[in-house]
C-alpha cells in the first residue's frame, strides 16, 4: 500500500477510530505487533502522527482496543456457531464453539497472539482482562452439561474440566499456527476428533 504525501495530508478531524482500528489490524496482520506504530498508522491514513493521538492516549491504549474488537468479534462467532446448533447437547455446543474459534483464530493470527499470549512484542496479557469474554462463554457452556447430567461430574469440579478443555483447544490452535500440526492418515478434522474424544471420556464417569 503506498503511502499518502505531505501534500494530501487529512486534517484530524476527519478521522474516526474505527478508520486507526482498522489500519491497525490491517498492519498487525502484515507485519505483526512489532510492525505497528502510531507513524506507520498515520502514514497509511495520510495525516500527521499526532493524529490517532487524539482518539488514543498511547500505543497500548490502541493495543487494547483492538483486543477489545477481538474479543467482541470472536464471543459474536462463538453465540452465532453454538445458536446454530439443532440439539441441546453441550458436546453439540462446544464443537461448535471450538470450531468457530479455530476459524476465527486462523483468519486472525496476529490478532489472536495479541489477544491471548502473555508476553507477545513487550505488552503484557496482565494489563487486559484476566478473563476473556470468550472463554467465560465456553465455561457457561461446559457448566450448561453438568447442570443438565450430560457430563456426569460434580457440578464444583466444571471449571477444572472447562480449563482442560479449552486448553486442549488453545493447544491445537498453536500447533497449527506454528505449522506442527499433522494430521494422521485416514484421521478427520483435529477439532472433531478432539470433542469426541472428551465426550467418550467424560459420559464414562460414575459417579
Amino acid at each position: 500500500m503506498l503511502e499518502a504525501s505531505n501534500k494530501q495530508r487529512r486534517i484530524r478531524n476527519s478521522l474516526s477510530r474505527e478508520e486507526i482500528r482498522n489500519v491497525s489490524l490491517l498492519i498487525l496482520k502484515e507485519e505483526g505487533l512489532e510492525g505497528l506504530s502510531m507513524r506507520k498508522i498515520a502514514n497509511r491514513l495520510g495525516c500527521s502522527v499526532a493524529s490517532p493521538y487524539s482518539y488514543y492516549e498511547s500505543q497500548i491504549d490502541l493495543v487494547q482496543d483492538l483486543i477489545k474488537s477481538g474479543e467482541d468479534e470472536l464471543l459474536s462467532m462463538l453465540k452465532k456457531a453454538s445458536a446454530e446448533v439443532e440439539t441441546n447437547s453441550a458436546f453439540q455446543q462446544l464443537a461448535a464453539i471450538a470450531r468457530a474459534y479455530f476459524n476465527f483464530a486462523s483468519n486472525n493470527r496476529e490478532l489472536h497472539k495479541v489477544m491471548f499470549v502473555t508476553d507477545y512484542g513487550g505488552v503484557h496479557r496482565k494489563a487486559f482482562p484476566q478473563l476473556p469474554k470468550s472463554y467465560r462463554f465456553f465455561l457457561e457452556t461446559v457448566r450448561i452439561g453438568f447442570e443438565s447430567g450430560e457430563i456426569p461430574y460434580p457440578k464444583n469440579e466444571y471449571p477444572a474440566i472447562a480449563r482442560l478443555m479449552w486448553s486442549w483447544m488453545y493447544g491445537v490452535i498453536v500447533l497449527d499456527m506454528t505449522g506442527m500440526l499433522r494430521k494422521r492418515k485416514g484421521s478427520g478434522n483435529p477439532i472433531e476428533e478432539g470433542i469426541s474424544y472428551f465426550q467418550k471420556l467424560l459420559s464414562k464417569k460414575e459417579i
